[in-house]
């Protein structure tokens, strides 16, 4: 009797080991397509962002004008990586996971065509063989793609398997764009739109109950909200707020972006890698002078899991002092370290703000941001 129990027993731990090995499987190829995707694009985020903080010093400097054939023609230099994100996610995501990068990259580019881009001209609503498709702009976003790269995979696989090899040079991309690109347009749409009419719903009833309590969470998550494109779902919240008086989501979402950027001084600090130390100092500056984040989130933030945690608490902390305190924004502006005066009152404000970009830097110096990215799976 002993020997069955201890046998159920093995066997049972046996079991925990496989699921827990399973899990964890999973867990590394989630991580490592992320990491896959965006590892590549690393340098050119790099790039980009030192062409933004070119730019935002030379406007500080009244040296150049933002209206000038010269700024807009480097704004789009600088811009391209990010605004094009879903066609270069398509190409490195396909890559890392063992599909056709270029089908990847043309499904990306399809949801910034202008036959598809210029039904936004008519309404946020049209159809698809009768099904409703909510239209969104999909530019300067990775989560359509994030989920448009794996289906397209595996619908990939599967018509390798069903179809005659004579005629899968065409057949296969041809099938693959018909069933992926209307997939994305119409998962990806409602799950926006509705996303983010629910973030907005229990923001305001957290505001409404608790200034420490919203700004707390609005503070951890903001980094979240930004990455996925549901931060913009506040944005009218933010404008109506602000023409009653003051708007109270930007001012303590703001310490997720002061988290940040103290997490990229940190890295920058840290790091013995020259590329991670190339990439924190080219995003500081665009971060600190104008609030443009995106290199650190696309670059420093998404690729190492560690970080996740020191933004969010470092933002949390942040939030809920300039929450508690009722700080408000009082004109629209990306949040940084030159738009300090536009909050009210200030002085908390800077109090919460240097909480968040303290924290950022401290934690990471402390615990790090992880020695190494997920190696990408295939």
């Amino acid at each position: 009797m002993s020997e069955q129990v201890a046998q159920q027993m093995d066997h049972q731990v046996v079991q925990q080991v496989e699921q827990s090995e399973s899990k964890q499987t999973v867990k590394q190829k989630v991580f490592g397509f992320i990491s896959g995707s965006l590892g590549p694009l690393i340098p050119v985020f790099a790039g980009s962002a030192t062409i933004k903080a070119l730019l935002a010093i030379l406007q500080m400097l009244h040296w150049i004008s933002p209206q000038s054939g010269t700024y807009l023609i480097l704004a789009a230099a600088g811009n391209a990586v990010f605004y094009f994100m879903p066609i270069l996610l398509g190409i490195t995501g396909s890559m890392a996971i063992g599909a056709s990068p270029f089908v990847g990259g043309v499904i990306g580019a399809a949801l910034l065509e202008p036959n598809f881009t210029g039904l936004l001209q008519h309404g946020s609503m049209s159809s698809f063989l009768g099904i409703p498709v909510v239209l969104e702009n999909y530019s300067s976003t990775i989560f359509p793609i994030f989920i448009a790269v794996p289906l397209y995979a595996v619908f990939e696989k599967f018509l390798k398997k069903v179809i005659y090899k004579d005629v899968q040079l065409f057949l296969v991309p041809m099938l693959s764009l018909m069933v992926i690109v209307p997939l994305t347009a119409l998962v990806v749409g409602p799950f926006g739109t509705y996303a983010g009419d629910l973030v907005s719903t229990i923001v305001q009833f957290l505001f409404s109950k608790s200034g420490l309590l919203a700004g707390g969470v609005l503070g951890a998550a903001w980094s979240f909200l930004t990455i996925i494109g549901l931060h913009m779902a506040l944005v009218p919240i933010a404008l109506f707020d602000i023409s009653h008086g003051g708007d109270p989501i930007i001012a303590t979402a703001s310490a997720g972006v002061f988290a940040q950027i103290g997490l990229a001084l940190g890295m920058l600090i840290r790091s013995k890698d020259k590329t991670v130390k190339s990439l924190a100092g080219a995003s500081l500056i665009p971060g600190i002078l104008s609030g443009e984040t995106r290199p650190i989130l696309y670059g420093l933030f998404l690729p190492y899991r560690r970080t996740f945690w020191i933004v969010a608490v470092a933002g949390a902390v942040g939030g809920a002092i300039a929450g508690a305190a009722g700080v408000k924004m009082t004109a629209l502006a990306f949040p940084s370290f030159l738009a300090i005066p536009l909050f009210a009152p200030m002085l908390p404000y800077i109090i919460g703000m240097m909480a968040a970009f303290l924290g950022g830097i401290v934690l990471t110096l402390l615990f790090g941001y992880e020695k190494k990215a997920v190696k990408p799976t295939a």
